[in-house]
């Protein structure tokens, strides 16, 4: 039962102290699954956010290890079946992440960002709680915030959700855990009133920490416990290839409320800002420690704040930084002028993405989307005459949107391709969790919660997909996507031949200037991986499809024993440490 006499500090940053019990706690990232088919290049990337929340446990005195499940067997995979069709997962097997765990750990951490990889981590909690039914398990990220009460519904070994912002709110858990307390009290988790409870306890969001909190009181990365290496041996799988690259985030959170994204669930909309010394500190110590030359931010809005932006530019302007850096997430464009757009290339800044999205202002005002269309194509303009390569995203099949919305958008994108945009990336709306748009979806009983429904995202760039639009259907919106992709280049290479000429010439030489590139390159990558495998991994493969029949025949057996094993699987509370 909840023990309301324990109110701890609640997930403030304060907890990130040595006082407390400590303990050994194990992070995990699963295996990156991808759809070979599709159009976006998904792929392993070091993961940012689990390093974050090691180096703060590491920091307040736990001892702490971190099995990255893809970058550790970045050229391992194996195929697996989903309602999607077959998808490729990257990676260690479930059983070699299991085996991994470090005996002395007493709480698991697991981490995830995308609904599709649910499937996957739900396997992979059963198999912990079968080979170490001791740990306390533990679940984040952004779909771990936003999907947390089906994960705990579905998942009968998964103790507790980790809501939003996750360092202090993890380090407290953990103190707790050690210590023998209750977690009665504290703010920013989900977990189940008592082990034999259906009903799920959900304290909210942590509470977000504050600008000086995060400029003092954050380590940064781990990246000492994540295998860089790895990844700097392998061709980036985000952003263009301009050297061996690292993750940099400068910002937390996003101050808008688009209603197709999960961020206001993840961040609120408080917008907290580093200080620009001290992330051009951090990006001079990656070049001194891994030999960094390229910085990719992976903020969800970076240039939202124009003095910030400026003051990251004076600052690496000092520093005089043998590095490239880029923003390829979708930023906002209402702090953008010619000015900034001359500060960041100088200081060589050589691609960014703006984030319009649609170029009806009807759908724009109904996703909330507080952006002008005339200010968009300003920049592509300034940019194309300062020398910076831009990349605009379009979101199609909205369920509010119409065909004369559609073609404003195929108008809007054929007019900044023939102004000088560079890259544009089409993608089929899908409903995420934790947006306002899925939880409309989901209530009005136009988007089921099945099997298929976990690689909505995944899907949406394949023919795969669905369309939650009542006039547009799926198969007219692959059309679209690959009509508007096509006119997009064959319009700009029209205006600026010597671009095609430069983009077939760097698929010989291996030289990257655009996303256009990155996405050739990695395709050429994935069927190079797929042949490797097949001459040189087949051991690998076949202990993973071994791993994977293991897995179903659990589920099997569990499914047949459920109903006398049950009581004993759940004797003990989830609002209580394990023992």
């Amino acid at each position: 039962m909840l023990d309301t006499n324990d109110s701890g500090p609640g997930g403030d940053a304060a907890t990130l102290s040595t006082d407390a019990a400590k303990t050994t706690v194990t992070i995990l990232r699963a295996p990156v699954v991808v759809m070979p088919g599709a159009l976006a290049t998904h792929g392993p990337t070091p993961p940012i956010g689990a390093a974050y929340v090691a180096a703060a446990l590491r920091e307040s005195g736990h001892t702490v290890q971190l099995i990255d499940g893809a970058g550790e067997a970045i050229d391992q995979w194996i195929e697996i079946d989903s309602p999607v069709g077959p998808l490729h997962q990257i990676g260690l097997s479930l059983d070699e992440i299991v085996e991994r765990i470090d005996p002395a750990a007493t709480v698991v951490g697991i981490t995830t960002m995308f609904l599709h990889e649910w499937p996957t981590i739900r396997d992979l909690i059963d198999l912990i709680a079968e080979r170490r039914p001791e740990v306390f398990i533990v679940i984040g990220g952004e779909n771990g915030t936003a999907f947390h009460k089906i994960m705990l519904e579905q998942s009968k070994h998964l103790d507790c959700a980790v809501l939003g912002e996750g360092e202090a709110t993890m380090v407290e858990l953990c103190d707790r855990l050690a210590a023998g307390r209750s977690l009665g009290g504290m703010t920013g988790i989900a977990v189940r009133e008592t082990a034999e409870s259906s009903t799920i306890v959900d304290t909210g969001l942590s509470i977000r920490m504050t600008k000086k909190e995060v400029n003092t009181e954050i380590p940064r990365p781990a990246w000492d416990l994540v295998p860089l290496d790895e990844y700097f041996k392998h061709y980036p799988f985000f952003g263009v290839d301009r050297g061996r690259s690292i993750q940099v985030l400068g910002t937390r959170g996003c101050p808008y409320k688009c209603s197709f994204c999960s961020s206001p669930q993840m961040w609120t909309t408080k917008y907290v800002v580093r200080e620009p010394e001290d992330v051009v500190d951090e990006i001079a110590e990656y070049v001194d420690k891994y030999g960094i030359g390229n910085v990719n931010f992976v903020d969800l809005t970076a240039a939202t704040n124009r003095k910030w932006t400026l003051g990251l530019c004076d600052a690496l302007e000092k520093a005089d930084l043998d590095v490239d850096w880029q923003l390829p997430v979708g930023t906002r464009i209402e702090a953008i002028d010619r000015e900034v757009l001359q500060r960041i290339y100088d200081t060589r800044c050589r691609n960014i993405t703006f984030a319009p999205e649609s170029g009806s202002q009807r759908m724009l005002d109904h996703m909330d989307k507080r952006v002008k269309l005339s200010h968009v194509q300003e920049a592509i303009v300034d940019g194309e005459d300062i020398g910076l390569h831009t990349m605009i995203n379009i979101l199609i099949g909205h369920p509010k949107e119409t065909r004369g919305d559609l073609w404003k958008s195929v108008r809007f994108m054929l007019k900044c391709a023939w102004l000088g945009c560079s890259d544009v990336a089409v993608m089929m709306f899908c409903p995420y969790p934790g947006s306002r748009d899925f939880d409309d979806l989901v209530a009005s009983g136009e988007h089921v919660l099945d099997d298929a429904a976990y690689y909505v995202g995944l899907s949406r760039g394949s023919s795969e997909h669905r369309s939650w639009n009542p006039k547009l259907g799926v198969k007219e919106l692959r059309i679209m996507q690959l009509f508007m992709i096509s006119a997009f280049y064959i319009t700009s290479w029209v205006r600026r031949p010597k671009r095609a000429s430069k983009f077939f010439k760097g698929q010989i030489t291996g030289s990257e200037d655009t996303y256009l590139d990155q996405m050739v390159r990695t395709k050429r990558k994935n069927l190079a991986l797929r042949d490797d495998n097949a001459e040189r991994s087949e051991a690998a493969l076949r202990k993973g499809e071994e791993a994977s029949e293991a897995a179903a025949r659990r589920r099997a057996e569990q499914t047949a024993g459920s109903g006398s094993d049950d009581a004993d699987l759940t004797a003990d509370s989830a609002l209580a440490p394990t023992s």
